[in-house]
């Protein structure tokens, strides 16, 4: 395996996946600046998820044509001028349209990179590139809580976001040099969305993707508010508790990539789902500041192991010409109902009744959705 590219593409998904992430931490400070309910900060990631899900389908459905270098290009490009118009943007309906544009802008990124990892790849090292790729987003979800907090000592958080928008532009020119355009298949009819809505496998992958998803970075999103406003811990310390929760979090995707090679994605995606549900029930159940940091650390390791087998299982159950338009629509689906429904429902919740209400219901959910993994083939 060529390590270059793979470190490029590295780089590149921590960086995609932390324009999301750095919301979480600094949640509490948006909400206090625009005196905002949870519901209505929760809501801010509706915008974003249904700009990243529109995105994602249109970026499916074309990038072929298009070109999927080309499309990871201009999604950072356009990333970067997002941040920088939120540095004055001070109403709430202003920060959903730039949520909503940085969701447009990030979402070109996934079916574009997946063709070209698989085609630069042979089909034998899948699970570990791919797994590989995917701890990216494990390390941002384990680093940005506490670079920032570090980065607030010395930045106004706008700053911080101005920062994350210009230090992607930098790998764009080694990006092209390095990567490899998949060639063009010439498509069927079979590969038009109509004849995709029809497979039994892409609305499953889709329910299964909306759990995992409100699970994972859904409840992420929403847990600096939980432990600050609902369990009364300090700014820093919640941040730097999640943070570190997600530290063991970096090495589950490589983990999974190498058992999915050995064992086939139907167990590990099975298993993977159910012990996040378990684990989620685990962490609305907790009482105590050690029984807490404990389920959090389980509940991250485990959130995290669907993502990398669910890529692997998409790109084994589809052909390259319906893989980029495959993985799109089952994205969006997630985004829309898990990443940005997922905090959405739960800060209601949590005006309601509480956030452990909505996180125990979520679990409990999750852990029955794995019945359906059953239903999916095998390849």
């Amino acid at each position: 395996m060529r390590l270059l590219p793979l470190f490029i593409f590295w780089c590149l998904w921590f960086l995609n996946f932390s324009t999301r992430t750095i919301f979480s931490p600094l949640l509490p400070l948006i909400e206090d600046s625009l005196s905002i309910s949870h519901g209505e900060a929760g809501g801010l990631y509706v915008s974003l998820s249904i700009g990243y899900a529109l995105t994602l389908i249109l970026t499916g459905r074309f990038a072929s044509a298009w070109g999927y270098k080309r499309m990871v290009v201009i999604g950072f490009i356009c990333i970067g001028l997002v941040l920088f118009g939120l540095q004055w943007a001070e109403s709430y309906i202003a920060f959903h349209l730039l949520f909503f544009l940085l969701g447009v802008s990030s979402g070109t990124y996934l079916p574009s990179i997946l063709p070209i990892i698989t085609q630069t790849y042979e089909h034998r090292h899948w699970g570990k590139a791919i797994g590989l790729h995917d701890s990216a987003a494990s390390f941002s979800i384990f680093s940005i809580p506490i670079l920032v907090p570090l980065g607030l000592l010395y930045f106004p958080w706008k700053n911080l976001l101005f920062i994350l928008g210009i230090v992607p532009l930098l790998f764009l020119i080694p990006f092209w040099k390095v990567s490899v355009e998949p060639k063009q298949e010439r498509v069927h009819q079979k590969s038009l969305y109509v004849d995709l809505f029809r497979k039994k496998t892409v609305w499953i992958m889709g329910l299964l993707w909306i759990f995992s998803a409100a699970s994972g970075l859904g409840i992420y999103s929403i847990l600096p508010l939980y432990l600050i406003k609902e369990r009364g811990m300090d700014f820093g310390f919640a941040n730097t508790l999640l943070g570190i929760s997600r530290a063991a979090g970096v090495i589950v995707p490589v983990t999974i990539g190498f058992m999915t090679d050995r064992f086939g994605f139907q167990v590990i995606l099975k298993w993977s789902i159910f012990v996040t549900g378990l684990s989620t029930i685990g962490l609305a159940l907790s009482s105590t500041l050690p029984l807490i940091l404990i389920t959090l650390i389980l509940q991250a390791l485990f959130s995290l192991a669907f993502f990398p087998v669910a890529f692997i299982a998409i790109s084994k159950l589809t052909s390259i010409s319906e893989r980029s338009m495959a993985i799109g629509f089952i994205i969006a689906i997630g985004m829309i109902f898990g990443t940005g429904g997922g905090p959405f429902t739960l800060g209601l919740v949590a005006d309601h009744l509480s956030f452990k209400m909505g996180i125990l219901g979520l679990g409990v959910l999750t852990a029955l959705s794995a019945l359906m993994v059953r239903l999916l083939g095998d390849k």
